[in-house]
């Protein structure tokens, strides 16, 4: 429960960070990922921490928000990437009506299907076509803030296979969930990093 608190505090602090660095759209959504992913880690801490003594129901609910919460914050990095890679037109809004679709979709599957895994699985395409975007970005600039955030898709994609693994460093004080917030922790100051220099294409 401490670690998922202490990952929404970071979550959000860098979400104002990048908010506080740039007045694009692409930059407000990637602000907005991090936000969600701060509400999901503390719902999901919540779970953690009292579910066991919280009536049946709120803890469903809370679980059921923590998954949908984490839909939302992978679509809202895909289409902060829209806003920077494609200029204004009819594929812009296409590609973002495709991004609200597949949330969509997700959405109404999770809410009758609460497990976490159907969001390790929402994530991929999301963090395949980021790969993407940030290696284009790179490619064509050669940006250190591109690189950096593709080494935190590294890490937070590594972070996510550790935790499936189940590996941690100690049963009690550092399991493997609580390695994983902190290694996502990391992961996203460097995303952050990559966020705040994110400008709409024109």
């Amino acid at each position: 429960m401490l670690t998922d608190f202490a990952l929404a505090g970071v979550a959000w602090w860098l979400a104002r960070a990048m908010l506080r660095a740039s007045d694009s759209r692409a930059t407000a959504l990637w602000a907005l990922s991090f936000a969600v992913t701060g509400v999901a880690a503390v719902m999901g801490g919540s779970v953690h921490g009292v579910g066991m003594h919280l009536p049946a129901p709120v803890t469903h609910a809370l679980r059921t928000l923590t998954v949908m919460s984490v839909g939302v914050g992978s679509t809202g990095l895909l289409a902060g990437a829209v806003y920077a890679a494609v200029r204004p037109g009819t594929v812009r809004q296409l590609l973002l009506l495709l991004c609200g679709l597949k949330l969509a979709a997700y959405l109404a599957w999770v809410a009758l299907h609460p497990d976490f895994r159907y969001a390790r699985y929402d994530a991929l395409p999301s963090v395949l076509l980021l790969l993407g975007f940030l290696g284009d970005w790179w490619r064509r600039s050669r940006s250190p803030d591109a690189a950096i955030g593709l080494l935190g898709l590294v890490v937070s994609v590594g972070g996510a296979v550790m935790q499936h693994a189940r590996i941690g460093i100690h049963p009690f004080w550092l399991s493997h969930n609580d390695l994983y917030h902190v290694i996502q922790a990391g992961a996203l100051w460097l995303l952050h990093v990559a966020g705040r220099e994110l400008r709409d294409a024109r």
